[in-house]
């Protein structure tokens, strides 16, 4: 065979080569087209509606009352001792009494997202980045200076002589005397002390104290809880992410946290509207409130539990303070 035909015979075999390979080609994008046609129908869908529904047995609180208060705008809920009721909204602070009958209410500068209330009726708000105090008749008694540049207050957690601030703005939690003077910062990222930090992606971040004087904290991004002594140690954590019951939904989760009188914790969440109880030790016991009974989109569903164990729950979709009673107590009562 001379030149010529060894030259058409390579130029043949190129031209079929290339052939095979476009259709190879070809082939193989419309598989991978029809494959991420039928992947895209689902993988990363934020689709809820399987968890919408919870089985009855394992509700066990019912809706004993419901308080509806007279303000556009609901933020913050707290207890006093006298189980009153304060609730902050719009720019105001209602008292109610245990029946959710108006006692005092006054106007304050601009709208508190939180509110505490101490063994002797003052009133600690968290009103932007700063707290101010008063008393139940409305006279300020304080203003503290702003903790740092761009600090914003979402919750207050108060004991005999110490204050918590969940600073959602700059992701810590400040600890104060009475007196506004600040002792210590808690949950500052440390890996030398086993220490993870803050996620706080939206301004939900709430504080609380137990029984023996430990300090809770929400760790939203990290769907978890975390346990300090008051000097900023870390005791311990619990918490998953998860949408079923035993764990936290969505990107930041839980949003509001309360202490029942056994040390157990009451928690609520947005996205997936849901109020549950976890024992001491973060096992899931019980839902008090599905999301059944709440309007999709709610958020801000903050909590507070007195000293019978009853559960109140601030719904600001719906206008109104919640309470819920355990099943058991309700049929023994």
């Amino acid at each position: 065979m001379d030149n010529r035909s060894n030259g058409v015979k390579n130029i043949l075999t190129g031209f079929i080569i290339i052939v095979v390979a476009a259709g190879l080609t070809f082939l193989g994008y419309r598989s991978l087209s029809r494959k991420q046609v039928t992947q895209s129908e689902n993988p990363y869908e934020y689709n809820i509606d399987e968890f919408l529904n919870i089985p009855e047995n394992l509700v066990h609180y019912s809706e004993m009352a419901k308080i509806d208060i007279d303000l556009k705008n609901l933020f913050g809920l707290a207890l006093d001792s006298m189980n009153r009721i304060y609730v902050t909204g719009d720019n105001s602070v209602l008292v109610l009494d245990a029946n959710g009958n108006v006692q005092n209410s006054f106007t304050i500068p601009s709208a508190a997202h939180c509110i505490a209330v101490d063994e002797n009726f003052d009133i600690y708000l968290g009103i932007g980045n700063h707290i101010e105090v008063y008393d139940t008749t409305g006279k300020r008694l304080s203003g503290w200076q702003p903790p740092e540049k761009n600090s914003y207050i979402t919750s207050i957690a108060l004991t005999a002589e110490n204050v918590y601030v969940a600073d959602a703005g700059k992701q810590i939690v400040l600890r104060y005397d009475k007196t506004g003077t600040l002792l210590n910062r808690i949950g500052d990222k440390d890996e030398a002390r086993d220490i993870p930090g803050f996620v706080v992606p939206s301004p939900y971040f709430d504080v609380a104290v137990d029984a023996d004087g430990f300090i809770w904290v929400v760790n939203p991004g990290r769907q978890s809880l975390e346990n300090y002594i008051p000097n900023g140690d870390l005791r311990s954590f619990w918490g998953t992410a998860s949408m079923r019951l035993e764990g936290f939904s969505g990107c930041c989760n839980p949003t509001h946290l309360a202490l029942l009188p056994d040390g157990s914790f009451v928690t609520s969440e947005k996205g997936l509207e849901r109020v549950k109880v976890h024992n001491r030790i973060g096992e899931f016991v019980s839902v008090v409130a599905p999301p059944k009974l709440f309007t999709r989109g709610t958020v801000g569903l903050d909590l507070a539990a007195d000293a019978e164990g009853l559960i109140y729950v601030l719904d600001p979709k719906a206008g109104s303070v919640r309470i819920f009673q355990k099943l058991n107590d309700q049929q023994s009562s």
